[in-house]
């Protein structure tokens, strides 16, 4: 009996100093992703994408800023080229900022005008009334 025990025992130390590396060792992978970001500084936006026009739906032509200098380039699956450097200094709104373009400021469009014809019929039901 004395045999079996120690083997039991010997396999939960096994265990339990498995499982206490696999949680250093995720420990460090998340002070290393923690504090490499840290190091970049406070968003430093050396690169913007101003503009994407798509080609076709592997092909692309897009507009960045990259310190202070413009560039258009062309992105297909097997090569990205540079076309042209503006020479001048193109300020427009970044793609990531919100703009009016696309499904999402049609849905939102949609929405407030359907809400406000909602609240409108609300409205005039309680003039009414």
């Amino acid at each position: 009996m004395n045999n079996d025990s120690e083997i039991w025992f010997a396999f939960a130390r096994t265990f339990a100093m498995l499982f206490m590396v696999l949680a250093l060792l995720l420990l460090a992978f998340y002070l290393i992703k923690r504090f490499s970001a840290a190091r970049g500084g406070k968003h430093r936006d050396f690169i913007k994408v101003l503009s994407v026009h798509h080609l076709s739906p592997k092909e692309k032509l897009i507009l960045v800023n990259v310190l202070e200098e413009t560039i258009l380039i062309g992105v297909t699956p097997s090569n990205i080229s540079k076309i042209k450097v503006m020479e001048k200094y193109l300020d427009l709104p970044s793609v990531t900022q919100n703009t009016d373009s696309g499904f999402s400021s049609l849905l939102n469009r949609t929405l407030s005008r359907s809400s406000n014809k909602i609240t409108g019929s609300v409205t005039a039901r309680s003039n009414d009334e």
